[in-house]
């Protein structure tokens, strides 16, 4: 049997500050949206710029930086792993959306943030 390997790395802008929920136990979670954008030309030459929000979870750990840090406008460098997830909405239609379960998450700055 081949391995599979379910792994994404993603570099972007931090959309909003970060909701952070600790628990009793003390372990963290940090929920936030990034963007990262891309462009193309199209069929008329013209350049079309795309912005492509990715929903992002992180738990507390030692690959994660104090998550005060994280704010909105920040750049910052993700690795984790797509989770596919789905609720019910309110018209009783099932409704699916992505989340990347992050591994380690690096706030960028100076140079690294270009």
């Amino acid at each position: 049997m081949e391995k599979t390997v379910n792994r994404v790395e993603i570099t972007g802008t931090v959309g909003v500050d970060p909701r952070i929920t600790t628990f009793e136990d003390g372990r963290q979670v940090l929920r936030m949206a990034i963007a990262t954008e891309d462009g193309y030309k199209d069929r008329s030459g013209e350049w079309k710029q795309e912005t492509t929000w990715h929903n992002i979870v992180a738990w507390s750990g030692k690959e994660m930086p104090d998550f005060a840090e994280v704010k909105k406008g920040q750049r910052v460098a993700v690795q984790g792993k797509i989770k596919n997830k789905s609720f019910e909405g309110k018209d009783g239609q099932t409704k699916y959306y992505y989340e990347v379960l992050v591994f380690s998450l690096k706030v960028l700055t100076g140079e690294e943030s270009e």
